[in-house]
């Protein structure tokens, strides 16, 4: 019994001590704790109230993770469109006499990124062209919001002034763009009739960017309004060797420039070559015209419906009927079986309802519609039903 009391005791005990322990402890203040109360952004978005941000931009000290926090917190206000309220933050945090360097750089490229958002381009691009004089990753990524400002403006001869005076990294990605700018250009040029201001542009496109497709695009609809088919033909090819989705933009005249120059088996050749794996209707429609001129119809539908297949659509298939139309030919019951299982893969994979209110796409039915959330606005899809707003298909 004795033993039991003793026991009891020194539980009591230590328990409160523990208690005199954990509370003298919970007092002290941990050292690496800041004295400005930082909460997370969720939390201020969360708020959405001037007062918590106020009280955010005022904080006495701060260190990396809370520039973090400002950089995140001005974006996301930048992205849910109030616009006003980023600038003021980054204006705020801007003027602060404690912040150097990078962290400087950043809010200036964000602070840019607002004006650029609000309209206010002129101030935008003003802060840019100064970052353009950063090194490393501020460099790159404030060309990049500079072009894409410029583009949208249309100054392209600007862009080929930065690049031209070095003010621009050496990147890939950031020459593809001046030499899509040096394109627009010689396309300006080109229709003029400007054709020697043409060449030059387009040697600085590919000074650029040597693999710019668009150049030698440029070039080759020269060659051909010049009445020049050779000198297009080859720049047409250089166009596909580069990048075969060019043959979007060429097909029409590099098909009547092999024609001009009598030459129906290399065409044929170039489209077999550069077509494959494309999915590009009217390009496969232009390769079974040619195989027809050469082999004959009966081959040329064949091999189209063996395309149709590969690549199953509604436009191949009007293509195919266009075909049969224009040589007067019909399909014969195992070509017509073939092409009934071409249209039922067409069917099961396109969507069959779309929704009246926002133009969501699914190929089943939902009484609610599961991105505008509305009732009963689902209908079966008809030529005529398609909204001018469309959305992914479900």
């Amino acid at each position: 019994m004795m033993e039991s009391a003793i026991v009891f005791v020194l539980v009591l005990v230590g328990t409160g001590l523990g208690w005199v322990l954990g509370y003298r402890s919970g007092k002290v203040r941990p050292k690496n704790t800041p004295a400005d109360w930082i909460p997370s952004i969720d939390f201020i978005l969360a708020q959405n109230t001037d007062i918590t941000l106020k009280r955010l931009v005022n904080a006495q000290t701060l260190d990396d993770d809370s520039i973090e926090l400002f950089l995140r917190l001005g974006c996301s206000l930048r992205e849910k469109g109030e616009v006003e309220r980023a600038i003021h933050l980054h204006q705020t945090l801007f003027a602060r006499t404690d912040l150097k360097g990078v962290l400087l750089q950043e809010l200036e490229l964000e602070l840019a990124m607002d004006f650029a958002m609000a309209g206010l381009h002129d101030r935008a691009e003003r802060l840019l062209l100064e970052l353009l004089d950063a090194r490393g990753r501020i460099q790159e990524k404030s060309a990049k919001v500079l072009l894409e400002l410029l583009e949208e403006e249309g100054a392209w001869q600007q862009v080929l002034d930065l690049n031209r005076a070095r003010k621009l990294p050496n990147s890939a990605l950031l020459q593809r763009r001046v030499a899509h700018a040096a394109c627009e250009l010689a396309e300006r040029a080109a229709a003029s009739g400007n054709y020697i201001e043409t060449r030059q542009l387009c040697r600085t496109a590919l000074k650029s960017d040597g693999r710019c497709a668009r150049a030698f695009v440029v070039l080759g609809n020269m060659a051909f309004e010049q009445d020049e088919p050779s000198e297009a033909v080859r720049c047409y090819l250089k166009a596909l060797d580069h990048d075969p989705g060019s043959i979007i933009a060429i097909l029409d005249p590099m098909v009547r420039s092999f024609h001009q120059l009598g030459d129906p088996h290399g065409l044929l050749a170039h489209l077999q070559r550069h077509g494959e794996g494309l999915n590009y209707v009217p390009a496969l429609v232009a390769r079974a015209e040619t195989l027809a001129d050469i082999e004959g119809a009966e081959t040329a539908i064949a091999g189209f419906i063996q395309d149709l297949e590969k690549y199953p659509s509604y436009t191949g298939y009007v293509a195919m009927l266009g075909l049969l139309l224009r040589h007067k030919r019909r399909l014969s019951e195992s070509q017509a079986h073939g092409v009934y299982a071409i249209l039922r893969r067409i069917d099961t994979d396109d969507p069959s309802f779309v929704c009246s209110q926002c133009g969501f796409k699914a190929r089943e039915f939902h009484w609610r519609c599961p991105s505008c959330k509305n009732w009963a606005s689902l209908k079966a899809i008809t030529p005529f039903s398609h909204p001018s707003v469309a959305i992914e298909d479900l």
